[in-house]
């Protein structure tokens, strides 16, 4: 993320999740007092969607501050059987479930991160908390044991649980790879005697920019450990620890101007689960980011279609980041420039660059915005780059025969003395 630069995400992950358990007297509820209820089946499907706003600002160069505020709505349905799975109705009020539609706020996340770059690695660490902004109901199974409704749907921790993240990634050939993983650990239990287990995630990734955009796919673990009430693991139900593995394939396609679409799916192909676990087969992953420029000064726009400055040699090989092949002029110098919006030396450089192929008929200008670093061009042709402007100098034949990053006029400098002044 470059400095004074924002990027907005709302994402929506949507699942359908289901457990089941077996509930005996007196767990049942108050009507154990009243008669003798035999055991039964509860069979709970949940359909649960999250909508999360995500930002990343740039507060420095190689350093930005991540934020995200998540809205979770989850649907209960349920049903009850015998434990021979006959169908029961029930004529009271069931303590456990209800059939009913919960919607808050999750737990905030705030976040710095920092990314390195070395030995043809891409480096990123990520360090904050969690915000307890979500609602942690009373303990159910005390309530339980009281006969009383209760709710195990939590939305949050309670707790403020250092957040620590790594991610490494390196270019192999036309695909890049990375690993990547996360780890939150809540250290106390909050107000109402609630200790959530630590979360891991971690997983591998391989990207591949292609003409509509960027192709991945993944392998995502997660683990969870168990929950805490009051110090003590649930004896019952109740989340007592998971494991999952999920093969994750997505694709993210830019559009626009600064803006990006994607889709991830989730697919769980191994699961360990103790306690009455959910169980949730696929998650889907719909996102919408735009990047914004909050950066002063004047910047490089597109050419109009068509428009050649001053009669110069100048074009846009691409115009919003989208991965082509990048093709010379046919018999002369050309210089392809790699530039984004948010880019204020790249005004400069783009200026004298005019002002050079004015004067040179032997030579052409290939201006690509890249949008940002990102991007899939960027991913094609830019890989372990870092900064712009960014310039690539091929000679009559073809031949690329220069390539480098740096400041306006010592690029200029660098052209003009290989193309002969």
């Amino acid at each position: 993320m470059e400095p004074r630069h924002l990027r907005v995400d709302l994402a929506a992950t949507g699942s359908r999740a289901q457990a089941q358990h077996d509930a005996v007297c007196p767990d049942i509820g108050p009507i154990c007092d009243i008669r003798a209820e035999p055991p039964q089946q509860h069979h709970t499907t949940l359909w649960v969607t999250e909508l999360r706003l995500l930002a990343e600002y740039g507060l420095a160069e190689r350093v930005a501050l991540q934020a995200s505020v998540p809205l979770r709505v989850v649907d209960t349905q349920t049903r009850y059987t015998d434990l021979e799975g006959d169908p029961i109705q029930l004529d009271y009020d069931n303590i456990h479930h209800r059939d009913e539609t919960l919607s808050r706020l999750g737990d905030m996340q705030v976040l710095l991160r920092t990314d390195l770059a070395g030995a043809g690695f891409l480096m990123g660490a990520r360090a904050g908390a969690s915000i307890p902004t979500g609602l942690v109901h009373e303990d159910p199974y005390r309530l339980g044991a009281e006969g009383k409704p209760h709710q195990h749907i939590q939305f949050g921790t309670g707790t403020f649980d250092p957040v620590l993240g790594l991610d490494v990634a390196r270019p192999l050939g036309p695909w890049s790879a990375a690993a990547f993983g996360q780890l939150q650990i809540p250290l106390y239990e909050g107000p109402r005697g609630y200790q959530a287990g630590a979360r891991m995630v971690g997983g591998l990734v391989g990207s591949r920019s292609t003409a509509i955009g960027s192709v991945r796919l993944g392998l995502t673990a997660a683990h969870e450990r168990a929950e805490r009430w009051n110090g003590l693991v649930p004896e019952e139900d109740g989340n007592h620890g998971r494991t999952d593995l999920f093969v994750v394939p997505g694709i993210t396609i830019p559009f626009a101007t600064n803006y990006s679409a994607s889709l991830d799916l989730s697919l769980r192909v191994y699961g360990h689960t103790l306690g009455a676990q959910l169980d949730m087969p696929l998650v889907v992953s719909i996102s919408i980011g735009r990047l914004f420029h909050l950066e002063p000064g004047r910047h490089v726009e597109p050419l109009p279609p068509g428009e050649h400055p001053g009669g110069a040699d100048v074009a846009d090989a691409v115009r919003q980041g989208e991965a082509t092949p990048l093709v010379a002029a046919t018999g002369k110098w050309t210089v392809f420039d790699f530039w984004a919006t948010w880019c204020e030396p790249c005004a400069d450089l783009d200026d004298r660059l005019q002002s050079l192929a004015r004067n040179r008929q032997d030579l052409a200008i290939r201006r690509v915005n890249v949008v940002d670093l990102d991007s899939p061009i960027a991913k094609q042709e830019l890989r372990g780059v870092t900064s712009l402007p960014h310039v690539r100098l091929v000679d009559p034949g073809g031949r690329t025969v220069w390539e480098a990053s740096g400041r306006p006029a010592e690029l200029m400098e660098a052209i003009a003395a290989r193309i002969g002044r």
